[in-house]
């Protein structure tokens, strides 16, 4: 077992350090820049998501401070590189202690540096990097609590369910899927205590969401469905793979409706948050687009599940998925080398706002649009910048900001529809949608 404790060791020093290199090179992506101004106005909660996200930048600025795009990479993703490596060594204490004398962590290591998403979240700070660690302590806290039933693991399930939620709202589908797969939980008092704990941390959030008439809730629930339409529902499939890799996708599938005839309660809510996280979001197709990576938090059970599935193992498995680590640090240094399109959204944005900086003269840019430019122009130039949002543009945290009262009667650089201009004095017309 020490000899194991040392090799998950050596591994998460070598993973830490590849994530930390993709932290500083990889170009930062636009949400990461409406994240980083999360950070720069802290509050209990925003338009899109809950609030640990813009603690997490927060955090990463004030320890890192600098203006080479470097440093300003870290200022935003230092606090998810460590979070990170603590997820995966949470997941690894997680795993029972029989199976990491049998695998020598290799199963463990394939899986998990196997999975796309699981991985660029170890370097990209967006509400899955918490939702992750968070969801990692909770299952952590959870098997324990079934084995030992102590206050201690109470408590720790408590805050965990807390961090999850306080990361992003999909964790409530964790915490009831948990409990389907355990319905004994409803007669534990500690159990409800545990809950009790959560719901007393979040009042600050709730507040919040209150006194701003709950932008979030009605955003998530009723602004996003957008109607059906069978691409919706074809390309389900296709983009968890991207999130999982196929081999992935389907063995924890196959685990899990395996394991959900177990008599293990831990596997069993296991199983049933993987079954039940494709489920869901492949019924939620019929009500608009579902994003990929919206089942990530399903990779922490999955991981769970497929390293201790002792009859799965074979040879061609581990060639398999050694070949996608393999090509999974290929893209990496890909993203790295920015040299990928700028259409892409992940490599050579700046030249186009190095050409809007130049032009505007010093002067408070005005974009139309969505939050993606201003954020963009603020994080390269940390210049003042403001959207306008259109009929076709969603609402966002720009809405609740109100950034652009302050320039009405002052001169700017307005960028509209393609068009850019100086105009001496910011008005209402320029402001309309």
């Amino acid at each position: 077992m020490v000899q194991n404790n040392k090799r998950i060791w050596i591994w998460l020093l070598i993973w830490g350090m590849l994530d930390l290199l993709c932290a500083m090179f990889c170009e930062i992506h636009a949400d990461e820049a409406y994240y980083r101004l999360y950070g720069q106005f802290l509050d209990w909660g925003y338009f899109d998501h809950p609030p640990m996200v813009g603690l997490m930048t927060a955090l990463s600025a004030s320890v890192v401070h600098g203006t080479s795009l470097i440093l300003k990479n870290l200022s935003v993703r230092l606090v998810t590189v460590l979070m990170h490596m603590a997820t995966v060594y949470v997941i690894w204490k997680t795993i029972g202690d029989n199976f990491k004398s049998q695998i020598l962590n290799l199963k463990f290591i394939l899986v998990a540096a196997s999975m796309p998403m699981f991985c660029v979240y170890g370097f990209m700070t967006t509400p899955d990097a918490p939702l992750l660690f968070f969801a990692a302590l909770f299952y952590y806290a959870y098997r324990r609590y079934l084995d030992e039933g102590s206050w201690t693991m109470t408590v720790l399930l408590g805050l965990s369910m807390a961090g999850m939620l306080y990361s992003k709202y999909i964790a409530v589908l964790v915490i009831i899927f948990t409990l389907l797969g355990n319905m004994r939980l409803l007669r534990d008092g500690k159990a409800w205590a545990a809950v009790g704990i959560a719901a007393l941390l979040m009042l600050p959030h709730l507040w919040w969401q209150y006194s701003n008439g709950f932008p979030s809730f009605t955003y998530h629930l009723v602004s996003r469905a957008t109607g059906y339409q069978p691409l919706y529902t074809l390309e389900f499939v296709p983009n968890q793979w991207a999130v999982f890799n196929p081999i992935v996708w389907a063995l924890m599938l196959w685990v899990a409706v395996r394991q959900g005839r177990s008599s293990d309660a831990f596997k069993h809510s296991l199983s049933m948050t993987v079954i039940g996280m494709q489920l869901f979001f492949l019924l939620m197709t019929v009500r608009g687009h579902v994003e990929p990576h919206w089942t990530i938090a399903s990779s922490i059970p999955a991981i769970i599940l497929l390293t201790e599935e002792e009859t799965l193992w074979r040879r061609w498995l581990r060639i398999s998925l050694g070949i996608c680590v393999g090509l999974l640090i290929v893209a990496r240094v890909v993203l790295m080398c920015n040299v990928l399109p700028a259409q892409t959204g992940l490599a050579n944005k700046q030249p186009y706002y190095e050409t809007i900086h130049s032009a505007a003269q010093g002067l408070p840019v005005v974009f139309d649009g969505s939050f993606q430019a201003p954020s963009l122009y603020r994080f390269f130039y940390d210049d003042d910048a403001v959207v306008v949002r259109t009929a076709t543009d969603r609402y966002t945290q720009y809405d609740l900001w109100h950034w652009e009262q302050a320039l009405i009667g002052k001169p700017a650089f307005v960028h509209r529809h393609g068009k850019a201009y100086i105009t001496p004095q910011l008005n209402e017309e320029d402001l309309r949608e």
